[in-house]
């Protein structure tokens, strides 16, 4: 019962709802998630269960693939379709779309959003704005944009226009905001209506289950070799086996910043961090 559960989280439910749901599946209190989803979007949510929990450092890194949808002229104070409208445009011409789109790949500096969970003096932004308090300043962070195209043409919907978009990011993107800085582009002020997480890192929705078709028959949940496969792999003989359930450095002739250790069996037994030369310290040993 050790390893990653690829959760498809619903609309509506917070990513610490869909931690409790697994805990009472699983009969464990060790569930822990790699990064949150927003309670209004949809899609992947990768979580540890037991010693799944300790990897989740090494996951929450990882970049994102997001399908969303943008409504234009109308902003809320949420940035989604659950907040209270704030400001509304009236921009028509959008002739210059796709080159606005293609300004916003590669380097992205992006201020995140009132509601959010980024903390600041030991609060999260989101409690100040529900209290109605001075929303703290928070530097602009660099971010990456991979790919963003939209999926669609400009529609009308309900008299607004929107419009089908799909972007890759790295960590810390919000797309709520994404969203918006794009509208400004255009003078035009925006919201989302939709945001589904299509994959996290390696992670896809081919590979994820419901919370309704918990528990499962067959055992739903990925190693933790399975889940780090994107590290290096070096499988450890006996003795170093022996000596990685010490803590001892290993010589190991490779120039990797971190390696995925398993033993014969292809079992995970640690994480070691490459130091100089051929030595490699533990960063993280599953055996003891």
């Amino acid at each position: 019962m050790d390893g990653i559960l690829v959760l498809e989280k619903e609309v509506g439910m917070s990513s610490h709802d869909c931690v409790n749901q697994v805990r009472k599946a699983f009969n464990t209190k060790k569930v822990g998630h790699a990064g949150t989803l927003d309670v209004a979007a949809s899609g992947v949510l990768v979580l540890g269960v037991n010693k799944g929990t300790k990897i989740m450092q090494y996951l929450n890194q990882d970049d994102k693939v997001y399908a969303f949808t943008i409504c234009f002229n109308v902003e809320t104070d949420t940035l989604d379709h659950t907040g209270v409208i704030t400001h509304t445009t009236n921009v028509q011409d959008f002739s210059k779309l796709d080159a606005c789109i293609e300004a916003f790949k590669g380097t992205y500096l992006q201020t995140p959003p009132a509601y959010s969970a980024v903390k600041v003096k030991g609060k999260k932004l989101y409690e100040y704005a529900r209290n109605h308090q001075t929303i703290p300043t928070v530097p602009a962070k660099e971010t990456t944009i991979y790919d963003l195209k939209r999926t669609s043409e400009v529609y009308l919907k309900d008299n607004q226009w929107h419009l089908d978009m799909r972007v890759h990011c790295s960590k810390g993107v919000f797309v709520r905001k994404l969203a918006l800085d794009l509208a400004h582009q255009l003078n035009a002020t925006a919201h989302t209506t939709r945001i589904h997480r299509e994959k996290a890192g390696q992670f896809s929705l081919d590979q994820a289950v419901k919370l309704a078709d918990l528990p499962l028959k067959k055992q739903p949940l990925l190693s933790l070799s399975e889940a780090l496969s994107s590290l290096p792999l070096y499988t450890a003989s006996a003795q170093e086996k022996t000596d990685v359930s010490h803590g001892k450095p290993l010589k190991i002739n490779r120039g990797e910043a971190l390696l995925r250790i398993t033993d014969q069996n292809g079992d995970l037994i640690a994480v070691y961090a490459h130091v100089e030369g051929a030595v490699y310290k533990p960063d993280k040993v599953f055996i003891t």
